[in-house]
């Protein structure tokens, strides 16, 4: 018995150490693929809303809770819009040569957008009055930079991922490997990929917006509702 135990144990270990390069011919054999996914890219700005409802204290708060310290008669408004993303890679299990399995991934889903996007104007602002229409177009002139960052990076971030993704091989699936494990594996890495371009975008639109609510700025359109009022006079 104990002859046959040893026999045993020594089988294994030859059989483990025999499967171990075929198992790393086979995980050449699926890196090797090439094999690009097709990336499908949406898009939407989101539809606009104003929002009348609330008063120049609660605006303020909003504002801070956001980060956003607006000055003089500008914190009588807000503007505000979630920026959105979503991936989903579909993929495709291939059999390779020594009937191990490798995972290819087909599609690459992409969303980057926005959601409500909103223009605050505080109750106490009175319609038709210069005060009002500032700070109307302030907070417009907010959401268009939105607008237009999403139109300039949009095409920029489709041309970086296009080349990121050609950097991600196929997965293969070891025999000692779940292939659920190993698709979500693959999965975070396209998600790798993606994450750092969407949080740019995000800086980016922070870094314009804050240009328009600079000193330097608040100072010259102030200086527009004090000319006119000047003239009522």
């Amino acid at each position: 018995m104990k002859k046959l135990f040893f026999v045993l144990i020594i089988s294994v270990i030859f059989l483990s150490a025999s499967s171990a390069p075929a198992e790393e011919t086979a995980k050449q054999e699926c890196e090797n693929l090439s094999f690009v996914p097709e990336i499908v890219f949406t898009t939407s700005y989101g539809k606009l809303i104003y929002d009348f409802s609330m008063g120049r204290e609660e605006l303020s708060r909003m504002a801070q809770q956001a980060g956003i310290f607006e000055q003089g008669v500008f914190a009588a408004g807000l503007a505000l819009v979630n920026i959105n993303s979503e991936y989903e890679l579909n993929t495709q299990t291939k059999t390779l040569s020594n009937n191990d399995r490798c995972i290819l991934p087909l599609r690459l889903s992409v969303y980057i957008g926005f959601s409500r996007p909103v223009i605050y104007m505080a109750k106490e602002l009175v319609p038709g009055s210069c005060n009002y229409n500032l700070v109307l177009r302030h907070e417009q002139v907010h959401q268009q930079i939105n607008k237009q960052a999403l139109e300039y990076f949009i095409p920029i971030i489709r041309r970086e991922l296009s080349e990121e993704v050609k950097k991600i091989p196929p997965a293969y699936v070891g025999r000692m490997d779940s292939e659920d494990k190993v698709s979500a594996e693959l999965t975070q890495k396209f998600y790798n990929a993606v994450t750092p371009l969407v949080n740019r975008l995000r800086d980016q639109i922070l870094e314009e917006q804050r240009k328009l609510d600079s000193r330097s700025n608040y100072q010259k359109e102030s200086d527009t509702c004090r000319a006119f009022n000047r003239k009522l006079r």
